[in-house]
């Protein structure tokens, strides 16, 4: 009885052990008095800085600006961009040129401005991003947006966005806990038979 029982309560434990752990990392939300301690959550009690290093994480390390201004420098975007461009010119000047006038004639119009377009676009579009760059490191502080989109979430909210990337892992901490309580009682029991068999 005891050999089947001590691992079982022991894995119960190591269950219980870090279910709780996950549980207090969110919760409770307030802080709670309890003989004398306060409890709160791991995530709303250090909210704010968890705020912070995700956006310092993001602007610094995920999305740094120069690296976003980059890819609107690329040649895939620039080209992808003077394909939608040339497309967007010879529709709209067919359109709108006289109807009267011979399709030939339109078709002509429509290249040569389409044509002209290409050839001025790809720099145009560099100045823009150039421009726009240094606008943005002046006044977008990308780490102070994400800090305080974090910091607008409810703690609800950011309970539910940190279970719904980490709830396998989060699942598998508990299911950990139990099998290591299982373990040590089959420990325990093994140091308890080797005991009595080396006194019998």
């Amino acid at each position: 009885m005891q050999t089947v029982f001590v691992p079982l309560v022991g894995a119960l434990i190591g269950w219980v052990t870090n279910w709780l752990a996950v549980w207090l990392i969110f919760r409770p939300y307030r802080p709670v008095r309890v003989l004398g301690y306060t409890i709160q959550g791991v995530v709303p009690k250090r909210r704010d800085e968890l705020a912070r290093v995700i956006g310092k994480v993001i602007e610094e390390q995920l999305l740094p600006l120069e690296q976003l201004l980059n890819y609107f420098r690329s040649e895939q975007l620039n080209e992808e961009l003077i394909r939608s461009v040339d497309t967007a010119v010879r529709v709209r000047v067919m359109d709108r040129l006289p109807g009267f006038l011979p399709l030939s004639l339109r078709r002509m119009i429509s290249e040569a401005l389409a044509e002209q377009v290409k050839k001025e676009l790809p720099p145009l579009v560099n100045e823009l991003v150039n421009r726009f760059g240094e606008k943005l490191k002046g006044d977008l502080c990308m780490s102070k947006v994400v800090e305080e989109q974090v910091n607008s979430f409810s703690l609800e909210q950011l309970e539910r966005i940190i279970t719904s990337v980490a709830s396998r892992e989060l699942k598998h901490i508990e299911i950990l806990g139990g099998v290591l309580g299982f373990i040590i009682g089959l420990l325990q029991v093994g140091i308890f038979w080797l005991y009595k068999w080396s006194f019998s």
